[in-house]
């Protein structure tokens, strides 16, 4: 029996140690902290005083890396002891770091007999055996403790140390990062590179395939654990939450009393995000497919609810009942602005009369292709019809189309393009491969109509903005906003009014999630309904919206009779949809 043993805390490098020695070391270990294998072989004995006698520095953006402050863990456990009921034998962490989780729910919960936990970083891991080694020896309760250096993308979970009989808790915080921006970063420590949530065509290439790591992780955590009896409760940003949630359809977990309790992820991470501890009952059948909000500072006062309702994906139940008549489809397409992927070429400025770029080069080019442009912060005035600050140049009328006719027609704008082709080549989006130079995107026939309503994809409010020509052409906006486009001026003046309504706004503060990245999407804004919102909105309403922009409207057209003549135009679009 090796007794008193410091191991760990100590330098002991000894190069002579046997297999013989290393389980004995493991053996006094378990019986006196209860970690089970501690040192899986010589060479890990060896290793661990490089780790014991360096300071620890946290992993960074590669690994997704906000260590939870034990403050936190505290309370997250507290929670779970009071107000979710938990007490657990069996704990998961699939991504222990320092081991703060560990060490809070030995704190909390009594009846823990099996702690098992994952961690790639081997700083991380023995910084953990350090702790639990010191905190354990003086320990009444001594679960059995196993913690696996691996990657949680590829861990096979050891089946045989789980009883199905048990209560089980999977506690943590995965990486808050993307698969893309850790493909940015040259990580290792990336999940199999496949389209886990199945896009097709477009939308893989241009961006819904990319997904949050702590997303991935959770969905395994359910996949793997969801039919076992206990609890899931790890902390993740909101829209990941909002995600899952979103897909519980096409899934089959047996999780029930889903909630989710804000943090301030800026003063416990000093992280510009909006996050939560997402909190789900495992094994028992999926019934109400909704997720309710708190904050974990008041559990017990409810926000709001969101989640599935009448088949629809809503951020806020109460809100949503009362406009959800509205929910169905647009009579007209949504579509997004132009994207180039190259501000410092494609993007001027008005200077007196001479154009510039983000280069500070002067741009002297024919003017036929340059159009003015609005970005999401424009989109402030009800009306636009203003000389604007940014102007782009537009080389294609649709997708794909040559540009080969700009050096014949407009050779001096061929010239500065030519200038600038490198950078221009050197754009990474997959959408640019295989097409002309100088090619952008989200063109086509309806970029160059003269009427806009748009909206910012950006921003937290629902304020649309009715564009109109400048100087007799038409303005275009960039990939952060989306419009529709109209020939016809009482159209786009009437689909205005019926997007600022009130109607409309209720419905759309009941299926927003303000604290996603982009809250306004097409898929979102083509579940608006005009025909279905002008059946609650009269002639006096639309009137009542129109008359603070009366001295940039033309209302002398604007009649109930013309009212009525957009309403049927609406119905005969409805028919056909």
């Amino acid at each position: 029996m090796i007794q008193n043993k410091r191991i760990l805390l100590e330098s002991s490098t000894q190069t002579n140690m046997t297999i013989t020695d290393i389980k004995a070391y493991n053996d006094t270990i378990y019986k006196e902290t209860g970690i089970v294998d501690c040192f899986t072989s010589v060479d890990d004995f060896i290793e661990h005083d490089k780790f014991a006698n360096e300071e620890l520095l946290q992993g960074g953006r590669e690994f997704g890396d906000y260590q939870t402050p034990p403050h936190l863990t505290h309370q997250i456990c507290e929670y779970l002891v009071r107000n979710y009921n938990c007490n657990p034998t069996i704990v998961i962490e699939p991504t222990f770091g320092k081991g703060n989780f560990i060490n809070s729910v030995l704190d909390f919960f009594s009846n823990i007999k099996k702690i098992y936990g994952v961690e790639i970083q081997k700083g991380y891991v023995w910084y953990c055996k350090k702790t639990l080694l010191e905190k354990q020896k003086f320990s009444n309760q001594k679960p059995d403790i196993y913690l696996y250096h691996d990657d949680i993308f590829s861990h096979d979970f050891d089946k045989s140390i789980f009883n199905s009989n048990e209560e089980v808790l999977i506690i943590g915080n995965p990486p808050w990062v993307t698969n893309s921006e850790l493909g940015t970063l040259d990580a290792k420590n990336l999940p199999n590179k496949n389209n886990f949530k199945k896009h097709k065509g477009l939308d893989a290439l241009t961006g819904k395939s990319n997904f949050d790591i702590c997303e991935y992780i959770i969905l395994r955590m359910l996949e793997t654990f969801s039919n076992v009896n206990g609890t899931l409760a790890m902390l993740c940003k909101n829209s990941v939450a909002k995600k899952i949630v979103h897909d519980l359809p096409k899934r089959r977990f047996n999780i029930t009393d889903i909630k989710l309790l804000n943090i301030d992820a800026k003063k416990d991470f000093n992280a510009a995000t909006e996050a939560s501890l997402f909190v789900v009952r495992l094994g028992k059948p999926l019934t109400d497919q909704v997720c309710k909000t708190y904050k974990l500072d008041e559990p017990e006062k409810l926000i709001s609810t969101f989640g599935w309702y009448n088949h629809k994906f809503v951020s806020n139940i109460d809100k949503y009942k009362r406009s959800y008549l509205v929910d169905n489809q647009c009579q007209f397409e949504w579509r997004s602005g132009i994207k180039h992927d190259c501000s410092s070429v494609m993007e001027l400025d008005t200077k007196g009369n001479k154009l510039t770029n983000k280069l500070k080069e002067i741009v002297d080019i024919e003017r036929d292709l340059v159009y003015d442009l609005l970005k999401s912060s424009d989109l402030k005035a009800g009306i636009f019809s203003d000389s604007v600050r940014k102007k782009v140049i537009i080389t294609q009328k649709n997708i794909g189309e040559s540009t080969d006719y700009i050096e014949k027609q407009y050779p001096k704008l061929w010239s500065y393009l030519q200038s600038h082709k490198d950078k221009l080549d050197a754009r990474k989006s997959s959408i640019y491969k295989g097409k002309p130079s100088f090619s952008i995107f989200g063109i086509g026939d309806y970029s160059f109509l003269p009427y806009k309503v748009a909206i910012s994809g950006m921003y937290k409010n629902s304020h649309f903005t009715f564009i109109q020509p400048i100087n007799n052409k038409p303005v275009m906006l960039d990939d952060t906003c989306y419009f529709l486009s109209f020939n016809d001026y009482n159209t786009a003046v009437f689909t205005f009014a019926v997007l600022n309504s009130e109607v409309v706004k209720d419905f759309l503060s009941g299926v927003v999630f303000l604290d996603e990245k982009r809250p306004y999407t097409k898929d979102l804004l083509m579940r608006i309904d005009l025909y279905r919102a002008t059946e609650q909105i009269t002639f006096d309403d639309i009137l009542l919206t129109l008359k603070p922009f009366s001295d940039k409207i033309n209302l002398h057209n604007i009649s109930s009779e013309a009212y009525q003549d957009y309403i049927d135009l609406l119905k005969n679009k409805a028919l056909l949809l």
